[in-house]
């Protein structure tokens, strides 16, 4: 579908297994991963089709076949410095932060203006009031 609305934030990996699933049904049925591109804007882009720039899957993942490669990419170095958007950064307030994901598209149903994106994926700060 062409209007698609995804914003997910939270933590732990079944709740990450669950969001990419819902994305990638969002999607359609029998979405595969075909590529990716990474921005410090945009974090972690997954596609269902690759474009011009983007970098080629050796094979097509789905969303559970993805997850050991999004739970890297969030560990890794490149992903420490993506922006965190608005809503999930190191807020000071009077409660803690927790370090999360965020699972999300943009207008349309794209990331980074590609419309080949299933999702895009963010660290992401989970705030916990008192």
């Amino acid at each position: 579908m062409d209007n698609r609305v995804f914003n997910v934030n939270g933590s732990g990996d079944e709740m990450l297994k669950a969001a990419l699933s819902l994305a990638f049904k969002q999607e359609g049925e029998r979405t595969t991963c075909k590529s990716w591109m990474q921005t410090k804007k945009h974090g972690l882009v997954l596609l269902w089709c690759a474009g011009e720039g983007d970098s080629d899957l050796p094979v097509p993942l789905d969303s559970e076949s993805v997850f050991p490669l999004v739970r890297q990419w969030l560990d890794g170095e490149f992903a420490q410095d993506v922006e965190p958007s608005e809503w999930c950064d190191d807020m000071d307030h009077d409660g803690d932060n927790s370090n999360g994901w965020q699972v999300y598209c943009e207008a349309w149903g794209h990331v980074a203006d590609n419309h080949y994106a299933i999702c895009g994926i963010k660290p992401a700060y989970m705030w916990h009031g008192k």
